[in-house]
C-alpha cells in the first residue's frame, strides 16, 4: 500500500464523486488545497475532531496545502446537524473566545510553522461583508427542496418542532466557504456530508469547478 492509498483508505468513510476520481488527480502531482471547518461552540476541541485532523495531516505530509478553517461566522448560528432541537446564536465575540486555544490544540496534530504550514483562516472574512443582494444571488443557486430533503428536517417536521430559516441558511453558508478559498477539497465528518455536498453543488454552479469531498467516520 503506497502513500496515496493510505491517503484514500485510512480514516475515510466515504468520497464523492468517487475515490477513482480523486485517486486520479492525487497520482498526476497536483498539489490540493484542502480544508476542514470547525465551528467554535466550545473552548475546546473534542475527541472526535481527531479524524479530520489526522487526515489534514497526511494530506500535509504529502505537500498538499492544507487550511484549518475557524468558523467564527457559522458558528454564531451553530450546525443544526443531528440536533433535534435549535442552539442558541451566540456573540461574534463568545465565539471568538471559544476558538482563542484552537490552533494551539490543532497543533498536536497539525503542523503551523517550518516547511508547508498549515494556514488558519476564519469564514467572518467573506461572509461577514455579504451585502443582502449577495445573499439573494447566493440563495438563488439552492432549491427550498434541497434543504427540506435534509434527514433531520424531515424528522422535525414529523415531530411538530420548529425548524427555524437561520438554520436553513446553515449549509449555504458553510458551503460558501469553499467558494471563497477556491478549494479542490473538504474533508469532515460523516455528519457533515449534506453541508459539504451543498458546497460542491456551489462550487460546481458558481466556479464551474469540481470539489472533492472526504468524509471520516465518527467516533
Amino acid at each position: 500500500m503506497d502513500d496515496i492509498e493510505k491517503l484514500l483508505t485510512r480514516r475515510v468513510d466515504k468520497i464523492y464523486p468517487s475515490r477513482e476520481a480523486l485517486e486520479k488527480v492525487l497520482r498526476s502531482g497536483k498539489k490540493l488545497r484542502l480544508y476542514q471547518g470547525f465551528d467554535p461552540s466550545s473552548p475546546v476541541l473534542h475527541i472526535g475532531h481527531l479524524c479530520g485532523l489526522k487526515k489534514l495531516a497526511d494530506f500535509q505530509k504529502l505537500g498538499h496545502e492544507v487550511i484549518f478553517l475557524i468558523g467564527d461566522f457559522t458558528g454564531m448560528i451553530g450546525d443544526p446537524s443531528g440536533k433535534s432541537a435549535s442552539r442558541p446564536i451566540l456573540t461574534h465575540e463568545q465565539v471568538l473566545k471559544n476558538a482563542q486555544e484552537y490552533q494551539k490544540q490543532a497543533s498536536r496534530v497539525l503542523k503551523f510553522d517550518g516547511g508547508n504550514p498549515a494556514k488558519i483562516k476564519f469564514n467572518s472574512e467573506w461572509n461577514s461583508v455579504l451585502k443582502f443582494e449577495d445573499v439573494l444571488r447566493l440563495a438563488a443557486n439552492v432549491t427550498a427542496l434541497n434543504m427540506w430533503e435534509r434527514d433531520m428536517f424531515r424528522e422535525r417536521l414529523k415531530n411538530k418542532q420548529d425548524i427555524w430559516f437561520h438554520e436553513m441558511m446553515y449549509p449555504l453558508i458553510q458551503g460558501y466557504d469553499s467558494v471563497a478559498m477556491d478549494v479542490d477539497l473538504e474533508i469532515g465528518g460523516s455528519d457533515q456530508m449534506f453541508n459539504m455536498m451543498v458546497g460542491r453543488e456551489l462550487m460546481k454552479k458558481m466556479k464551474n469547478k469540481e470539489k472533492f469531498v472526504l468524509t471520516t467516520p465518527l467516533l
